[in-house]
């Protein structure tokens, strides 16, 4: 009976991490091959979604990507870190039952919370713009907020951080090619 249980459990984390690559590194790099952009600066422009989030727009840019390719793939990797994470976090919750214990504590807390009542979802914009996906998808999976609300929440945090960190990007290397 464990054995079926940790079987289970390892597919699940399994199914979890694939959706992750599938989103966040697969994805953007069908137009590499569909359009012959460099594979180098892609996998650079990935790499760096996953470290700096937002942040990778300058490196992508400045690697000679198109400006709506580093948006999408920034995009598809957030969405990926995301749904990853969400998904891992689930399947933790759902097979450990210390974790399940500490879910229904913090749901308690979480109800009582004067922050969390005034807020609520919409507090993942700023925890986006300011902390990051690796914050917004285990809070969003504890507060017990469902998981494609929360996920299009954060993204669209994150689309307004990427769009001026893209814009200025952009306007400083026109200023410094000139």
């Amino acid at each position: 009976m464990e054995y079926e249980r940790i079987s289970q459990f390892l597919q699940k984390l399994a199914g979890a991490l694939g959706r992750c690559v599938l989103l966040a590194v697969v994805l953007p790099l069908v137009p590499v091959l569909l359009f012959g952009l460099p594979p180098a600066p892609a996998l650079a422009l990935i790499t760096g979604g996953f470290l700096i989030e937002y942040g990778a727009a300058p490196i992508g840019i400045a690697l000679g990507l198109p400006p709506l390719y580093v948006f999408c793939v920034l995009v598809c990797t957030e969405s990926g870190i995301f749904l990853g994470l969400f998904d891992i976090f689930d399947t933790i919750g759902k097979t450990s039952a210390p974790v399940a214990r500490f879910l229904e504590k913090t749901h308690q807390l979480a109800r009582n919370s004067k922050v969390t009542e005034k807020y609520g979802i919409l507090g993942l914009v700023p925890c986006e713009i300011l902390i990051g996906v690796y914050i917004c998808a285990p809070v969003s999976w504890v507060m017990g907020w469902r998981e494609y609300l929360s996920l299009a929440i954060t993204i669209a945090g994150y689309c307004a951080a990427l769009i001026l960190t893209i814009l200025a990007t952009i306007g400083l290397l026109r200023v410094f090619a000139s």
